[in-house]
């Protein structure tokens, strides 16, 4: 099949997918360089995708700007399992994920961080990060297969994940209340499904963070995720290639994408949130700032 007849069939399929014109669709199409990619496997459960929204949107919040060799979320590849998904990790960024996850409360911060009702359990190369009230897990390993080291306390920290393996605290019911309620959120469904296609595909969310190590990733509430930054794709070659691979199947037309600008892109009506610069912002420094980044993560 031709270049050009590819394009045209993306192109009616994100006309299909969404609220965009024909011509705007062509227009996404024709940056995708696929016509349809393998689409994203969901879980079915809506627990698990539910667990996999909240583990993308802490470690969105926790990472931010510091990133190594272009794992946006610390997450290099995701395997669909049966009941769940594997994620294998960056291996440099594999121990401070394993941190972010765990629940602790943090008397400092003067609340909980992580994701309420997170366990663990498995070996020290393949855990096994479960919700202690329901069968939904992720599966983790290291990139280059080596031990996965459990975090321990810092000062003014209480690891919950410890203290009470089964159950959830009093303070992580409340925690996970917040996130299930939808006050302020449109759709939760989106939300979960969304976010959860986030953490499956990040083959795609890194190109974001390739052409300098790092990008910058956060949230304003529990509703939504955003990605920045300032070289590589564009926001609409992007966007092209997240619906090439079903990013917005079974989202609402009317809320599935909406270009803001040539910078600006909302997905799912404001959940994912792709904001690019229109010039790069570290220039010649760029190199010091990624190495500066990984003498963090050494010390």
């Amino acid at each position: 099949m031709s270049r050009s007849r590819n394009t045209n069939r993306l192109a009616k399929r994100i006309r299909d997918q969404t609220s965009l014109t024909l011509s705007t669709a062509s227009r996404l199409a024709q940056q995708a360089n696929v016509y349809r990619g393998s689409s994203i496997a969901d879980s079915p459960d809506p627990r698990q995708r539910r667990l996999e929204a909240h583990v993308a949107h802490v470690l969105a919040s926790s990472f931010k700007d510091h990133q190594l060799n272009g794992a946006l979320l610390g997450v290099r590849e995701a395997q669909p399992e049966t009941q769940g998904v594997k994620l294998t990790l960056e291996s440099d960024m594999a121990d401070e994920v394993l941190r972010e996850l765990l629940p602790r409360f943090d008397h400092f911060y003067g609340g909980i961080r992580g994701v309420p009702g997170l366990r663990v359990r498995g070996s020290e190369r393949r855990l096994i990060l479960h919700d202690a009230v329901s069968s939904a897990h992720v599966t983790v390993t290291r990139a280059n297969g080596g031990s996965l080291r459990l975090p321990s306390a810092r000062d003014g920290e209480v690891l919950l994940w410890k203290r009470v393996p089964r159950g959830l605290s009093r303070d992580e019911k409340q925690e996970a209340e917040e996130w299930t309620d939808s006050r302020g959120i449109n759709d939760l469904r989106v939300r979960d499904l969304l976010l959860s296609r986030i953490l499956r595909c990040p083959g795609l969310v890194n190109r974001t963070a390739l052409p300098h190590g790092f990008a910058n990733c956060y949230t304003h509430h529990a509703g939504d995720l955003v990605i920045e930054w300032c070289c590589g794709d564009t926001v609409e070659t992007l966007c092209a290639v997240l619906l090439a691979h079903g990013f917005a199947d079974d989202v609402p037309r009317a809320n599935a994408i909406e270009l803001i600008s040539r910078h600006s892109a909302h997905l799912g009506d404001r959940t994912v949130i792709l904001n690019r610069h229109g010039s790069c912002l570290y220039g010649r420094h760029a190199e010091d700032i990624a190495e500066s980044i990984r003498k963090g993560y050494e010390s």
